[in-house]
Order: C-alpha cells, then sequence, then structure tokens
C-alpha cells in the first residue's frame, strides 16, 4: 500500500473516530513528512483532539518503530564542531565563538548525556554484534556522547558523537539490546570487520549505494555468522561502507542460494569516509561551549519563580522525587532567594539511593523535609486492582497522589505553591499543560514548574555547571527516576535492577500467580506485557492469546474505585474494579449506554470514549471533571447490574425513543438503532434491587 493511500487512510479512520485502531499499533510512515497542523474533523470531537495533538513529523527510516514520534517542543540540539561539543539552540559556541550545526534528531528531541553504564551497554553490544573492539572503536572514552530517546515498544536511543547520529540502541522485548546502524557508523566500523559485514561485486555498488537492497548474485562474500534479522553492513570489494541494513536470510545462505534480496538496506551512500573529529572533551567542557544558553534561560527561569511567589501569597515548597529535574527545580528556587520545604513522598517503592539521597539534599542545604510514607499501600492493594500499566494506573493514585493530598491538608491547610520539576519533553499530556496550573487531585497545591520548557541535556549542563551529587541510578543506566517498577518505565531498566531490589521476587510471584489466574502465559511477564491493559499491536504479537476465558460468579460483586484522579487528555481519568470477573459479552451490550463500542477480542474489553471495561473486571473511567467521574462511575455500576441481573422483563423497552431494544431472554440492543441517549438506564429490577456495589 503506498504512502499517500496509507495517510488517507489514517485520516479516513480519524474523522470515523476510530482512534482505537490509531491507539492499538497503526504505524506512523517511517520514511515521509507529515505535515499536519490542527486539521478539524467537524462532526468527531475525537478526531478532532487527536490531529490537534499532532505537527509536522519526520521519523527517520532507522527508528523502525510501531509507535508514532510527536513533537512536544522545538528540536534544540546543535554541535559545534570545531570544540566537538553538543550545543543547545546557540547559533555560535560560547568558547570558540564560531557557527555551530543543527542535530538531525527524531522528536521529541529530549537528548541527554551518555553515563558509564549507558557507554558500556553500547561496547558489549556492539562488539556482540560486529566483533570484539568495535564498541570501544565506535564509543571511545575521550568524547561527549549524547543519547536521545526516540518513539519504540521499548527503550529505544539514537546516539550522536562529533554531531552524527551513528545508530540507535534498541531493546526488544525478549531479545534484548541491538544496535541499528546509521551510514556514519557503518563507515566507522567498515575497516577490518569480521562480523556482520556483506561485500558485494563492484558492478552492485551503484545500486546499493542509491538505496538498493543487496541481491544474492551481486553479494561476493558474507560472514559466516550472520543470522536471518542480524543488522549488516554492505561494503564493497575495498572494504568502505555504502549501506547498513537488516539480513533476510543467514550469511551462509547468501552464499548458497542463487536468487532473493540478502539483506534490507535501510541506508546507504557513495563511498566517503567517516566524519572522525578529535576527542579529549568533557562535560564541564559543554557547561563553558553552552554557557550564553545556560545564562539565559536559568535567568529566565530564576525570574518566573520569584514572580510566581510574589502573585501567590501561600507557603513554598519543592516537590522532590529524588530525580534530576526536581534536584534542577531546587536549585532555581534557591538561586531565587527562597527557603523551600523539601516535600517528598515515599511511594513504597522507592530505590534505597533515592530515599538516602533526599536526604543528603535536605541536610547539604538545611531545608526542612515534608515527607510521607505510603508504607504497604501497593502490596495492600495489589490482588484487589491487579498489576498496574501504563493506561491503569492506580498505584499513582494510591501511593503517591493520596499521600499527597494528607500531608499537604496536614501541613499546609490554607494551600502551597509547589514548584515542581515538570518538562513539555517528557509527555504530550506535560506538554499540553502551562507551567503554573491549580491541582484538581491534589487539594490546596498550586503546581509551578520552572522547567517546563529545559530540554534534558539542560537540565544535566545546568546540575554538572553546579557541581551538584544526582542520584547514582543515573551513573547505573537510568533514564528515569521513580519507583523501581513503574509500568512506564522501559523494560530495559525494570530488568536491570531486579538484582538491587528487595522486593523484586515478590513481584515476580504475584505476576505468575495472577498470570495464571487470568489466562496469560509465559511472555506476558517476559516480554513486560503488563505493563499495557490494552497493548499496542506489536506487544499483541508477541504475547499471542490468552489461554482462557474468564467465568464470572453468579454472586454479588463490588466495585472499588481508586483513590484520587490523574490527568488525561479529556480532563482526568481515575481506575477502578470489580471485584469478580465480568460477563464480557453482556457488558459489550450494555456499554452502548455510554457511547459507541469496541470489543477487543484479544485482550476482551469493551471501550468507549469515557469508559474501558476488562473481563477482569479492570475499569479505566474518563471525564471532563470530578462530577462527570462520578456520574459516569455510577452509571458504569448500574450497567453491570443490568448485565449481570437481566432476566428480560422487559421494562426497558418502553424507555428506548428509538426501539433499539428487544427480548430474547435477556435484553438485547440493537447496535445500528442505539443513540447511546442513555434512557434505559433509568428503572431496573436488576440495577435497583441486585448487586452490593460501593464507590
Amino acid at each position: 500500500m503506498s504512502a499517500s493511500i496509507r495517510f488517507n487512510k489514517l485520516l479516513k479512520d480519524v474523522c470515523n473516530s476510530d482512534i482505537k485502531k490509531l491507539r492499538m499499533g497503526m504505524t506512523l510512515f517511517p520514511t515521509i513528512e507529515l505535515p499536519i497542523w490542527g486539521l478539524k474533523c467537524p462532526s468527531h470531537d475525537r478526531g478532532r483532539s487527536f490531529l490537534g495533538r499532532l505537527v509536522k513529523i519526520f521519523i527517520p527510516s532507522s527508528t523502525s518503530t510501531d509507535v508514532p514520534a510527536v513533537r512536544l517542543g522545538k528540536l534544540l540540539l546543535r554541535w559545534c564542531r570545531n570544540c566537538n561539543l553538543p550545543i543547545l539552540e546557540q547559533k555560535l559556541c560560547s568558547t570558540c565563538s564560531e557557527p555551530t550545526v543543527e542535530v538531525k534528531i527524531t522528536p521529541p528531541g529530549d537528548a541527554r548525556p551518555a553515563f558509564k553504564a549507558d557507554i558500556d551497554v553500547l561496547k558489549e553490544t556492539v562488539d556482540r554484534q560486529f566483533g570484539r573492539g568495535k564498541g570501544e572503536l565506535l564509543f571511545p572514552d575521550n568524547k561527549t556522547i549524547v543519547l536521545n530517546k526516540v518513539p519504540h515498544l521499548d527503550r529505544m536511543d539514537e546516539v550522536i558523537i562529533d554531531g552524527h547520529v551513528l545508530g540507535s540502541l534498541r531493546f526488544d522485548p525478549g531479545s534484548g539490546y541491538h544496535f541499528v546502524l546509521r551510514m556514519e557508523g557503518g563507515r566507522r566500523l567498515a575497516k577490518g570487520l569480521r562480523k556482520g559485514f556483506i561485500t558485494v561485486h563492484k558492478g552492485a555498488v551503484g545500486s546499493i549505494s542509491k538505496k538498493a537492497s543487496p541481491m544474492v548474485p551481486g553479494i561476493a562474500k558474507a560472514s559466516p555468522s550472520i543470522k536471518k534479522g542480524d543488522e549488516v553492513i554492505i561494503l564493497t570489494e575495498d572494504g568502505e561502507a555504502i549501506a547498513v541494513g537488516i539480513a533476510r536470510m543467514s550469511g551462509k545462505e547468501m552464499m548458497s542460494k542463487t536468487r532473493g534480496a540478502g539483506a534490507k538496506t535501510r541506508w546507504a551512500s557513495a563511498p566517503c569516509p567517516p566524519e572522525v573529529l578529535p576527542g579529549g572533551q568533557t562535560w564541564e567542557d559543554a557547561v563553558a561551549a553552552n554557557r550564553d544558553n545556560l545564562s539565559k534561560v536559568v535567568k529566565k527561569a530564576v525570574g518566573f519563580v520569584k514572580r510566581t511567589v510574589e502573585k501567590y501569597d501561600m507557603p513554598v515548597a519543592v516537590s522532590f522525587s529524588g530525580g534530576k529535574d526536581s534536584l534542577a527545580t531546587l536549585l532555581l528556587v534557591l538561586e531565587a532567594g527562597l527557603r523551600p520545604d523539601i516535600l517528598f513522598i515515599d511511594t513504597g517503592l522507592e530505590f534505597e539511593e533515592t530515599v538516602e539521597h533526599v536526604g543528603a539534599i535536605c541536610r547539604e542545604y538545611d531545608l526542612p523535609l515534608v515527607q510521607e510514607m505510603a508504607g504497604e499501600s501497593f502490596w495492600e492493594n495489589l490482588d484487589r486492582f491487579g498489576p498496574p500499566a501504563k493506561d491503569y494506573r492506580w498505584c499513582c493514585k494510591t501511593c503517591k497522589l493520596g499521600p499527597a493530598a494528607r500531608i499537604i491538608k496536614e501541613k499546609y491547610p490554607k494551600g502551597v505553591l509547589s514548584f515542581i520539576g515538570q518538562r513539555r519533553y517528557e509527555s504530550e499530556q506535560r506538554a499540553a499543560k502551562k507551567s503554573v496550573w491549580k491541582n484538581p487531585w491534589v487539594p490546596l497545591q498550586i503546581g509551578a514548574s520552572p522547567i517546563q520548557n529545559w530540554t534534558s541535556m539542560h537540565i544535566w549542563l545546568y546540575l554538572f555547571m553546579n557541581g551538584v551529587e544526582y542520584n547514582p541510578w543515573y551513573e547505573k543506566g537510568l533514564e528515569r527516576i521513580g519507583c523501581w517498577l513503574c509500568p512506564s518505565s522501559d523494560l530495559a531498566e525494570i530488568e536491570a535492577v531486579g538484582s538491587e531490589i528487595k522486593d523484586y521476587d515478590r513481584w515476580q510471584d504475584f505476576l505468575h500467580q495472577y498470570a495464571e489466574r487470568s489466562g496469560w502465559g509465559k511472555n506476558w511477564i517476559g516480554y513486560g506485557g503488563w505493563r499495557w491493559k490494552l497493548p499496542p499491536q506489536p506487544m499483541r504479537e508477541l504475547l499471542g492469546r490468552r489461554k482462557k476465558e474468564l467465568k464470572p460468579p453468579e454472586d454479588p460483586f463490588e466495585f472499588h474505585l481508586s483513590e484520587g484522579y490523574g490527568p488525561c487528555v479529556m480532563g482526568i481519568s481515575a481506575e477502578g474494579i470489580f471485584t469478580s470477573t465480568l460477563n464480557i459479552d453482556r457488558m459489550r451490550v450494555f456499554m452502548n449506554l455510554v457511547g459507541e463500542v469496541e470489543y477487543d477480542d484479544v485482550v476482551r474489553a469493551c471501550l468507549t470514549e469515557r469508559v474501558t471495561v476488562f473481563e477482569e473486571g479492570v475499569a479505566i473511567i474518563k471525564a471532563k471533571d470530578e462530577k462527570e467521574l462520578h456520574e459516569t462511575s455510577g452509571i458504569l455500576e448500574r450497567i453491570a447490574r443490568k448485565a449481570h441481573g437481566c432476566v428480560g422483563c422487559g421494562t426497558c423497552l418502553g424507555q428506548c425513543p428509538t426501539d433499539a431494544i428487544h427480548i430474547e431472554e435477556v435484553a438485547l440492543i440493537d447496535e445500528e438503532k442505539c443513540e447511546h441517549c442513555g434512557s434505559c438506564i433509568g428503572p431496573c429490577p436488576a440495577a435497583d434491587f441486585t448487586g452490593e456495589f460501593s464507590f
């Protein structure tokens, strides 16, 4: 299917309000630009809100991702080729005053320094793929190496050295780390390759250098260790790199077969030498080279803090998570001449080093610590709610937002101005926020972020400039600091921390019990499938189908809504769970009362714009405000009662204005006729007199 046809289909799907297809894994096209500037869909709010978030996007074909890239802000990374250092925004280097050049990176562009653990993984991965010593060749210790996180099913970082993207470090669930080369990386590895290479005859060089794939008749030699799916470098007979790509057959097959493509070319060019710049740079040098930009953004942020404090007459605190962003925020507040409280919520899932770091910062700056402990809240609620997921984050409500609301009410009865390390480059939700906001799910708190428009590189250069101690887990390879089993973390990171977490075995035991109870196979744990209630399409293919359907009991059941709310596109969201499994086929019929229903037969769930309900009893509710959330919760309660208690009495027949209901032992709804008006949610013996529900 051509790119234009696929793009037209995408627009058609959006305008039909079929956003679920996109959310479940439709790929945005990796080799074309999609210019979408606030397109409007006249009849469907979901289509309009989705398109309104997309901007002009370019996803390099090397990303090989099934996750759409979205611009959350300007792409600010540049490079001084004279000093061989990364530069943010500045057209001139602060050290040498020479012009800088833009680095072509993938949105959202939240670049950061590579630490030793990151570089060790890079070297080990390249050595495994291309031979011992090649990792050191590609990633020398005497240069500043930059990582840029790009959209992928799990972890994927573009790796920038000398102002060039050499390739991407990608983690695939089930197979681990792979290094996906760009042309500059291929050129640097070309000489003396012992693994991962294909040499082509002279007559094939011209077409391959223009991105044709190497066909078997044109292959002169191939590394015998190549397996189908391996990353490969395509060389001339003189040993010059002309393309990089992925093997379509093994190296032995390339030499024995007489037809077919040996590899699929991803990047290609005419033969040319690598552009290797002199080394010897440090991150202290990078701070000096970015002096003008740092001075500007710090001055602006400090001014923001001062103006915000003048506007709001209330106590000042810094919400401190133990991560880099909250640390930078604290330093800015201190630069503004303030002595804030340190507000720390111990979720019970913190790294030991994080708790120690929070205490050390309080002692170093002689600041009062205001702390609330969630204790065993996560483990106590785990059996009830099941494992948290990216789209089912009940844990944030019970372990973070709830404790935060309690401590703020106790310590700041008249309210608190809390400076928070939130940045637009972290997510679409945070990009949509202003720099100051009222927090509907933590009463009495006004949140303010002086670093809203900073990139991760701004944060790190500012911390390096101040010489401050930061959380040691960054040096161990983590990109973000939070709860050690957060479903928003990459599986690569969760696996990396397992050996150092005392409750990791406890967590794994629970996952195995839950998988057995819910009918998931071993891949559900090994591939991190628990991190989604509605997995993206690539993850669905890895997980396969559940082994058994869940049978709901006939006894009455309760519904429990998690405390607190989280932000979402519609406004706020909350998660809940029934105390038993559901008859999802019956729920599918009655979910029409709250909107058009889409049924997912893989995870067995009913999806509407406002409510998603799973067979296992999990529910996710979205609303524009707290009032609508509780109204929708009440409707969901009645839907469940009707679905499981209907005896076909016919009470609802006269309530339907479109004659969409008919009786076949139980009530059924004609989806073509149903207008989702909710009239039939009214008087109903099943809803009014059966079951015990509590919200």
